[in-house]
């Protein structure tokens, strides 16, 4: 039998619990649902003011306290999903058990970590073991940065539609500074990669390191919006990571690979098993090294460095800025310039040019100080 005070309907109510010699509050959600809550407290004030709180929050929109205990990592998982369907972000692939993934996220990893965890137990000290859990198994910091931003994305992006009010744990993100990737490989060299690739991966592995296309939206080109006679593959603006069409141009060499291709519904580069071979090729030409027998034990060339050589080869080459970065993509100058790495050999032929060009100058005043 518990005691509370009758009040106007939608004001609430305060009252006794037999057994317990703390003030209890009671208040109605927007779905009609009521729910009990202990304040921890004898004092009526106390009990008053988390009682308007509670009402100010259902006047707001916000859900109950009650109703954040019952949300689960899973339920997150979806939300984030849901979310990146709605926005065409990542790739989402459907599991043999039904359920889906986003390809290349490591969200698998987060799945065996935080599976069944409800929301308000994820907090520091848990993110803590995660980052502990994954690079005690040789995981690289960076690598686990994103498990966890993807993680904080799940928590916001329920925050917000769920409407709750609720602290976000601090994410323990280690820095990252001078840990940018640098990886680039040399025009001469990238020739012997290619030719050390199987023959059906070859077409995307040139198209993405002629054009540095995003890998997301290469592995997406369909034949509709290929034209072989100018030479031109249109990329939607429904593919393209800043919301701009985008034309690539296509080089002879590629031309006569895509010519020699079948056309089947469906994306135009075959890309099956294609990390797999790409670390191969490059232990085989000395641009890797494995450190062990999983995929993921290895250092040396990764597939995205291939995108800072395009970057780099289209400056080389003495292409404008504002062309190169519409080719690679690139909308802000701040990312394309990281992408554009300069190597010892650079900074080499850059002072021998300066050299060049102060002897010149010297020599051009001693004839101008001669012929006075």
């Amino acid at each position: 039998m518990t005691s509370a005070k009758k009040r106007e309907r939608g004001q609430g109510s305060i009252g006794n619990v037999p057994g317990s010699r703390f003030l209890y509050i009671w208040y109605y959600d927007n779905a009609g649902k009521q729910h009990r809550e202990s304040t921890k407290s004898t004092l009526r004030s106390v009990a008053q003011e988390q009682l308007n709180q509670r009402l100010a929050a259902m006047g707001r929109g916000e859900r109950s306290p009650q109703e954040i205990k019952s949300i689960r990592y899973e339920d997150m998982r979806a939300i984030l999903i849901a979310n990146y369907r709605e926005n065409k972000i990542g790739e989402i692939v459907e599991l043999p058990d039904g359920s889906l993934k986003i390809k290349g996220a490591g969200i698998k990893y987060l799945d065996e970590f935080f599976k069944g965890m409800r929301l308000q137990q994820i907090d520091t000290d848990v993110l803590r073991s995660y980052r502990e859990q994954r690079t005690g198994g040789g995981v690289g910091d960076t690598t686990v940065n994103r498990n966890l931003a993807l993680l904080r994305r799940m928590m916001t992006l329920t925050i917000r539609e769920k409407k709750f009010q609720f602290l976000m744990p601090h994410f323990p993100m280690t820095s990252e500074k001078g840990n940018v990737r640098k990886g680039f490989v040399e025009p001469a060299k990238f020739r012997e990669l290619l030719d050390a690739m199987p023959e059906n991966l070859r077409p995307y592995l040139l198209f993405f390191y002629e054009s540095g296309c995003r890998p997301k939206a290469a592995r997406q080109i369909v034949w509709e919006w290929v034209d072989l006679k100018e030479e031109f593959i249109h990329l939607p603006t429904l593919i393209t990571k800043n919301d701009e069409a985008l034309p690539l141009p296509i080089s002879v060499e590629l031309k006569g690979m895509l010519k020699k291709l079948f056309r089947k519904a469906g994306p135009i580069f075959d890309t099956t098993n294609f990390r797999k071979a790409f670390q191969a090729a490059c232990v085989k030409v000395g641009l890797g090294w494995k450190t062990g027998p999983k995929a993921w034990e290895y250092e040396g060339l990764i597939p995205y460095d291939l995108r800072r050589s395009a970057v780099r080869n289209l400056k080389r080459a003495g292409v404008d800025d504002s062309v190169a970065m519409k080719i690679s993509g690139h909308k802000t100058r701040h990312v394309f310039d990281r992408y554009n790495i300069t190597s010892v050999d650079d900074v080499a032929d850059a002072m021998k040019r300066v050299t060049r060009h102060n002897a010149s100058s010297i020599q051009v005043g001693r004839k101008v100080k001669q012929s006075k």
